[in-house]
């Protein structure tokens, strides 16, 4: 009986009170290509746009255009003209390696075919992580 108790007193503490992950808690998936890419993936499938701009575009871009428009507004018109092709883009390259720039702080995606008028994808180290440069 005491072990009932003790695994519904561990099942109660894991339910209740362990902390609800929140979009900063995945952050860590961007400190590599090899995760970055499936959590932009997961991110446009989820219609995520806030999270995934939050996450993917470099910070003093963000900057620069949330000084024109609020990041709901962003969000809304990536969604509606961006996003279904970087969602293409990002799920052909997921599975490719990428060319290295100088210090490997920069990672060129040749696309197979052009997509939306794009051939490529670059992705920018900043600090840690793994941004998309346009």
């Amino acid at each position: 009986m005491a072990i009932v108790r003790f695994f519904c007193f561990c099942l109660f503490a894991f339910l209740f009170v362990s902390p609800v992950l929140s979009d900063d808690d995945h952050s860590e998936r961007r400190e590599q290509l090899e995760s970055a890419i499936p959590e932009g993936i997961r991110l446009l499938e989820a219609k995520e746009f806030e999270s995934f701009l939050k996450g993917f575009v470099p910070p003093a871009d963000l900057k620069k255009i949330t000084e024109e428009t609020s990041l709901a507004e962003f969000a809304k018109t990536f969604g509606q003209r961006k996003a279904p092709r970087l969602l293409e883009i990002l799920t052909e390259i997921k599975d490719e390696n990428p060319v290295f720039g100088k210090n490997e702080t920069e990672a060129t995606y040749t696309l197979k075919k052009e997509i939306g008028g794009k051939k490529s994808l670059t992705f920018v180290m900043i600090d840690k992580y793994w941004y998309i440069r346009n």
